[in-house]
């Protein structure tokens, strides 16, 4: 998920975050009442943990992998899954300069495309999904522009607010009722509505760097030896290291009881919560 970013020299961060969505069934068939259904699905969202005021930069979300259960039972069987569409948020202080698709595999023969409206972008793919098959939904990756004011937070979400605004929509195909073959429609919304990825608007836009001098990566350290952990961090001209935290405190001792390989790792916050994470792997013999 590696991203050309203009406006953050760090990498960026990649955070999978699971939303619960609240559905309404609406039935095909007037013998069958509408219904409602709770639905889960994770979402990868890579972005930077901080942007200038007015940069352009990029957010890249990725649906977890789709599958739905063909395994027949007393209602019926789902057969498969067609025009699904999961919608994404424009986040609230920023405009969207362009968006794209890519990354999928076995969402049928028709091709997934994107479109965007002002206050989200759409992601359809019309199917049909077969059942009992894992399907690759497409990542979307939307270029985006800060219009928000210094100091401000921007954060990714599922677009959806209400079954008629919805952020996630899809149709169903059930084999084997009682009323024969139906074709029930979700309808879905975040419920609630998590963030996903906060961005920080900054003149701050790198986390900061580590230095771990001991252990030393790839070194050998005799069993029983004396190993004492020296490591710092830095955040140069920036806002300022809230916490530099270690698998064990700077200055602790490092048990070499045991004979193996191991790691050290230690993670630096600055004091507007941008975080880098810094592991060396060592030997004890």
């Amino acid at each position: 998920m590696a991203l050309g970013l203009s406006a953050c020299d760090d990498p960026p961060t990649a955070v999978t975050t699971n939303v619960s969505y609240g559905c309404e069934v609406l039935s095909n068939h007037a013998l069958i009442p509408n219904g409602t259904q709770t639905v889960e699905s994770d979402y990868t969202v890579t972005a930077p943990q901080a942007v200038k005021p007015g940069a352009d930069f990029e957010v890249k979300i990725v649906p977890e992998p789709y599958f739905v259960d063909g395994t027949p039972s007393d209602y019926g069987t789902v057969a498969d899954t067609s025009q699904l569409k999961w919608r994404v948020a424009i986040p609230t202080g920023t405009t969207l300069n362009s968006q794209s698709i890519s990354g999928w595999a076995g969402v049928g023969a028709s091709t997934p495309t994107s479109t965007a409206t002002d206050s989200y972008v759409e992601v359809s793919i019309p199917g049909p999904i077969p059942s009992n098959t894992t399907a690759t939904l497409p990542a979307l990756t939307m270029n985006l522009k800060v219009t928000a004011a210094l100091g401000s937070t921007i954060n990714q979400r599922i677009h959806g607010t209400s079954y008629s605004a919805f952020g996630l929509s899809l149709k169903t195909k059930v084999t084997g009722t009682l009323y024969g073959t139906i074709n029930p429609t979700f309808n879905c919304f975040p419920n609630p509505s998590p963030g996903l990825h906060p961005t920080r608007v900054s003149n701050d836009v790198n986390a900061p760097t580590i230095t771990i001098t001991t252990p030393a990566d790839g070194a050998t350290y005799p069993r029983n030896s004396a190993l004492v952990a020296d490591f710092s961090c830095s955040d140069g001209d920036g806002v300022g290291v809230a916490s530099c935290v270690g698998t064990v405190a700077d200055g602790a001792t490092i048990s070499t009881a045991t004979a193996g390989t191991r790691t050290f790792t230690v993670t630096a916050t600055d004091n507007e919560g941008k975080v880098s994470t810094k592991t060396v792997n060592y030997t004890v013999s």
